[in-house]
């Protein structure tokens, strides 16, 4: 009489599923990776916020830049690399908590005359800069005279002149 005991199939609901099943997921979420995942949350200091076809831009452009390597990810990365004077532009993610964890960022880019805005989810520049891991923090490098991404690189910080408040 040894009888093994089912396990809640609450706990290992991922192991009991089917490998075809599994495997159609993760492409789904791939694809689906900006949509997936609505920010639940959304930061009191996130002004200016990026939307709809600046967005698109904005996330083409950090594609682009790191298949060239020409990005910092991260808060301390991205911290060192504006108080080294580099310049670019800073994606923050405004479902960050705490806030404190990112808010010395934007003053920072301000004295340095670097711009910043803010998307909606840390998933949605994660999945524009190819990881899996959601990514709280990018900045995009100044792109160099043979870089493929200027264009790309001079429309999104237009745009984001063109709307932010403090600069």
């Amino acid at each position: 009489g040894s009888k093994r005991r089912e396990a809640p199939p609450s706990l290992f609901s991922a192991g009991a599923m089917p490998k075809k099943e599994k495997v159609e997921e993760e492409a789904a979420a791939e694809e689906g990776e900006e949509e997936a995942k609505a920010p639940l949350y959304t930061s009191p200091l996130a002004e200016p916020m990026i939307t709809d076809k600046l967005l698109a831009r904005a996330l083409k452009l950090l594609k682009k830049a790191v298949s060239e390597k020409q990005t910092r990810r991260g808060v301390p990365e991205c911290t060192k690399a504006i108080r080294k004077g580099q310049k670019g532009i800073c994606f923050l993610a405004a479902d960050i908590y705490p806030m404190d964890v990112f808010a010395h960022i934007p003053l920072l880019a301000e004295e340095k005359g670097v711009y910043y805005c803010y998307v909606s989810s840390r998933h949605q520049l994660g999945g524009a800069c190819a990881t899996r891991r959601p990514i709280s923090l990018v900045m995009v490098q100044e792109p160099k005279a043979d870089a493929t991404y200027g264009k790309a690189y001079e429309q999104v910080l237009a745009g984001i002149k063109a709307i932010h408040p403090y600069m």
